[in-house]
Parts: C-alpha cells; sequence; structure tokens
C-alpha cells in the first residue's frame, strides 16, 4: 500500500493530503459563555448620554441603552453617607432632610461611557461620579466607574416607579466580546 493510503489527517479527502479539507462549522460562532468569575456576577442597564450646550443653558439627552455584564460592590471611601463632601450644610431643615447618598462601585471588563452615564441596577438609577479608571496591570484588565444612586425608588409604590429604558435585544452586550474594549 503507498503511504498515502494511510494519511489519517485527511481521512475523508479525495485526493489526499494535498487537498485541504472544508470544516463544515468553521464560520458558524461558538456561542458565548457567561465566565464563571465575580467580573460577570451582575448585569446592569447602562444609558449614555450628550452633552448638549446651545445659547440657553445645557441639557443632556438621554442616548441608547446597553446592557453590561459587571460587579457592582459597595464602596467604603466615601466621607460621609449624607454629604457628597464635606462642604454641604449638614443641619436639620423643616421642610425636609439629608439626601442620602448610595456610593458603590462598578468594576467591569468592557466600559464605553464616561461622566455622563446613568445605570440601573435591581430598578434603582445611578449617576457615574467620576471618568471610568482603567486597570490594565491585573489579573484581568477591567475598568471601574464609582456611582452613586440619584435616586431610591423603593419607596415608591410599584405602579408608580419609572422604568429602566429597554436596551435593544440585537445589540451588544458589554463583556459579552473577547473581553475587549473599544477605548
Amino acid at each position: 500500500m503507498s503511504r498515502e493510503t494511510w494519511d489519517l489527517g485527511h481521512p475523508y479527502d479525495k485526493s489526499g493530503s494535498d487537498v485541504v479539507a472544508e470544516h463544515p462549522y468553521e464560520d458558524v460562532p461558538a456561542p458565548w459563555v457567561k465566565p464563571d468569575s465575580i467580573l460577570y456576577r451582575d448585569k446592569v442597564i447602562v444609558v449614555l448620554y450628550t452633552v448638549r450646550r446651545g445659547p440657553h443653558g445645557t441639557t443632556y439627552v438621554p442616548g441608547k441603552a446597553y446592557w453590561c455584564w459587571c460587579s457592582i460592590e459597595g464602596r467604603e471611601q466615601q466621607a460621609g453617607m449624607f454629604s457628597i463632601s464635606g462642604a454641604e450644610d449638614k443641619s436639620p431643615q423643616t421642610w425636609g432632610g439629608l439626601r442620602e447618598v448610595t456610593p458603590s462601585q462598578v468594576v467591569a471588563v468592557e466600559w464605553h461611557g464616561d461622566i455622563h452615564t446613568e445605570v440601573w441596577y435591581q430598578g434603582d438609577c445611578y449617576d457615574v461620579d467620576g471618568a471610568p479608571t482603567f486597570r490594565q496591570h491585573g489579573e484581568v484588565p477591567h475598568y471601574e466607574m464609582h456611582i452613586r444612586r440619584n435616586a431610591d425608588y423603593s419607596q415608591i409604590p410599584v405602579g408608580l416607579r419609572p422604568k429602566p429604558p429597554e436596551p435593544d435585544p440585537d445589540d451588544h452586550v458589554w463583556g459579552e466580546a473577547d473581553g475587549k474594549s473599544f477605548h
């Protein structure tokens, strides 16, 4: 028998080892599987805003909403629980109280937002507090953003609560790619 008969590298080729076999599934992408990692523990809705400056002032225009895989962690570096800085007047008022600031931290593999981004997590709305920081020297490069809750909707009846915007189901979910961000 000839050597070509025993070539098991191309068992289904008609002409032997000089023909490259075509694989029927090479163009079919494999389905994405959520990694078993702390960076994929939470899924939030992110709304990007555009700043419009005009002769009558500055307005924020909401843009598209996206899903984002991330991890939401509490943040303890906040100086005061009821103020953003120590400069606010903390004396009691007759018409209300102090506004609670609930600081948290978002850690995500992929992030396209900036300081004008809104995050919806567990039915509450959060604002991004400062620019995202890219941490490239860890085991997994990731972005860190500090957020603070601007509205606690748990005190409002369910039927009257504002609903978060619905992301388009065909859009890319942040974090479901190869882990690379577009920044």
